[in-house]
């Protein structure tokens, strides 16, 4: 997949969340509870920023191999 390609998914994917976020929870633009500290809110802001470069870093062609995966290359 070119790297056109790769972009036009990723803002894809952006959009399709835009959409569903001014439909489903608006509210999100105002309400940043996830910059507060000790808030489960921030947790999972940290979770899904994690789980969005995890998901960059694959569609850019890096297997990703996390600490708790077992190798099964052997």
């Amino acid at each position: 997949m070119s790297n056109q390609n790769k972009i036009a998914l990723l803002e894809r994917r952006r959009d399709d969340i835009r959409e569903w976020l001014t439909e489903e929870a608006p509210y999100t633009a105002f309400d940043q509870k996830h910059l507060d500290a000790d808030t489960p809110e921030r947790a999972y802001w940290h979770h899904g920023y994690q789980s969005a470069l995890a998901d960059v870093i694959g569609l850019l062609g890096h297997s990703e191999q996390r600490s708790d995966s077992e190798d099964t290359s052997k």
